[in-house]
């Protein structure tokens, strides 16, 4: 595997950094930040309605906002592709796409895999946080029942690709080559072991990282951590072993997927 993968991760021309990709990922991230704004105004609009003044008038902050998400994108995409080729991961279908190479990987079985994964994801998550919207009004599940279905269906954009090039194409990539660097200084490749730690540690800080939206809405108690890390938890590692085996792109369509599920067809299963 990992000699398959430092070869499918190197095959930009000369070796030379893949302008292309990083292009293609922004524009799409992009893309993405501006798919979340309509729900995120409804997640937030009891907060926006409850009379506090705004430091700066509404347009002003979404502006900066998508200023700031463009910078940080930019630096998680180039980063993220650096690290990822020194330790064989990356988005091959895309690369093959771009540079004109025969894809490494199945484009439809990782594409179907990755939809069928994440479905399956959604429902798992989907459950508990049902069980526990009764207590937890301020859960994005249940705020999301009040938004229209296209703000719904839109909002999976984000998490498909922007969540999935900071996560997975950054964090685990960045995580994967400080572990190859620090444990196997005198080998190539991705170790299993080295890839689940990186796995786990950005998976830890995907979870943690929903927590400050989260408390603009609700109080954070130990109950809404726990949540938090497990419900969040288990997707990212999921996803990060798509990412792993089957490339960036299958992650992104499991995401989407999982989104799927829970913000646009579970809203519908609350009381």
């Amino acid at each position: 595997m990992s000699s398959e993968s430092i070869d499918r991760a190197s095959s930009s021309p000369s070796g030379s950094f893949p302008w292309r990709l990083f292009w293609l990922l922004l524009i799409a991230a992009v893309a993405g930040v501006g798919a979340a704004v309509p729900m995120v105004l409804e997640v937030f609009r009891p907060l926006f309605q409850s009379g506090q003044p705004l430091p700066l008038p509404l347009p002003i902050i979404i502006a900066i906002g998508i200023a700031q998400n463009l910078i940080l994108l930019s630096v998680a995409i180039g980063v993220g592709l650096l690290a990822a080729r020194k330790v064989g991961l990356g988005a091959p279908l895309l690369q093959a796409w771009l540079y004109g190479e025969r894809p490494r990987q199945s484009v439809r079985g990782s594409l179907v895999f990755g939809a069928l994964a994440g479905i399956v994801v959604g429902v798992v998550v989907l459950v508990p946080l049902l069980m526990a919207a009764p207590y937890l009004p301020g859960l994005p599940l249940v705020s999301a029942g009040r938004a229209a279905l296209w703000k719904r269906i839109i909002v999976g954009f984000y998490g498909g690709i922007d969540e999935e090039i900071l996560t997975r194409l950054f964090l685990l990539s960045l995580f994967a080559w400080l572990g190859t660097k620090v444990f196997r200084k005198q080998q190539t490749g991705l170790s299993a072991k080295i890839f689940w730690m990186a796995n786990i540690i950005a998976a830890t800080l995907f979870g943690l990282g929903h927590l400050p939206s989260a408390s603009m809405v609700m109080h954070i108690t130990p109950a809404v951590v726990a949540i938090a890390l497990i419900l969040n938890g288990i997707p990212a590692v999921t996803f990060g072993y798509l990412y792993w085996r089957r490339g960036l792109e299958s992650a992104m369509i499991a995401h989407f997927c999982a989104d799927f599920v829970l913000y646009a067809v579970g809203p519908a299963f609350l009381r």
